[in-house]
């Protein structure tokens, strides 16, 4: 590992980059907070645009980018500024623990400064690509307002209040035109569309994995992989979001019998393995073919 101000080895090599200045930026209360490589000051701009005219990155490490700056985003990374984000988001609260400091701007960044040194096989290249950020931004949407659906179903079924009914179809509705929306978007990316093709899936589910974590899919060997999307018997509640997307596509498919999943899931049932196993199972399958596609399809935009 060099020395801070220097490059470092990790995932930023596979994509050409041999040096350059590295800067570490989070987001939070209309601002953006960074600090450099070898500094102690905590910078504050006004806007992603200022703090790269003033700082001058090559590459930009973040854990987290909004959704209303993947767009600014992705015209800077068209001037070659690299973008690079944690893999794993809880890696910043286990790091607030374990140095006994409060959640703030200034904090995070700094802890994301060390991550980065210690751990750089934790950060991967984040898309970048217009229609990349696009299917990006509004699966998170998607993924926000099918809670919001679920909670409103609840409540649909304690009460008849009129109100309630009316959200209840007002978001079931929205819902299903942003699934076909991201639908439409998603096939412009060429590892949703060969998945598509080859495998037979589709939906928002698909498209935020893909979106969010084709980099992984295409760089972790099986074994990794499975560990990261969490592939063994644990409580929903406890799994990583893009655990339990894998999980309902999983169960989603094999509802409606798709030819291939579906005999997995009914070889498992004559095995003896109950419901949640065997699409346990089919999940676990599914990642490995969305892995195979990945490495087919080259590294995303």
């Amino acid at each position: 590992m060099g020395a801070r101000g220097d490059w470092v080895p990790s995932p930023a090599t596979r994509q050409g980059v041999q040096g350059g200045r590295v800067v570490f930026a989070d987001f939070g209360r209309g601002k953006v907070y960074a600090v450099t490589a070898d500094g102690e000051e905590v910078y504050t701009f006004d806007s992603l645009e200022n703090m790269i005219g003033k700082l001058c990155p090559d590459a930009v490490v973040i854990y987290s980018l909004p959704g209303k700056l993947q767009k600014t985003a992705a015209e800077i990374a068209k001037a070659g500024v690299l973008f690079l984000r944690l893999k794993n988001l809880k890696k910043i609260s286990e790091e607030r623990k374990s140095n006994g400091v409060k959640k703030t701007n200034e904090n995070d960044v700094k802890l994301l400064r060390g991550l980065f040194y210690r751990y750089p096989e934790e950060f991967q290249p984040l898309s970048t690509s217009p229609e990349g950020l696009e299917v990006r931004a509004l699966t998170e949407l998607w993924v926000k307002i099918a809670r919001m659906k679920k909670a409103s179903k609840r409540t649909r079924t304690e009460t008849n209040n009129p109100v309630a009914v009316k959200i209840s179809k007002t978001l079931r509705n929205n819902i299903d035109e942003l699934s076909r929306e991201i639908h439409e978007k998603a096939l412009r990316l060429p590892l949703y569309r060969r998945v598509v093709d080859e495998l037979g899936l589709k939906g928002p589910s698909l498209a935020y994995i893909i979106s969010h974590d084709a980099t992984a899919l295409m760089t972790l060997t099986r074994n990794k992989l499975e560990i990261r999307y969490d592939m063994v018997d644990r409580p929903w509640k406890s799994r990583s979001l893009c655990s339990q997307l894998l999980i309902s596509l999983a169960r989603t498919t094999v509802i409606n019998r798709h030819q291939k999943y579906r005999e997995i899931y009914e070889y498992y049932r004559r095995k003896g393995k109950k419901h949640w196993s065997a699409i346990l199972r089919v999940a676990r399958r599914m990642l490995r073919d969305l892995r195979q596609q990945a490495q087919k399809a080259g590294p995303p935009a």
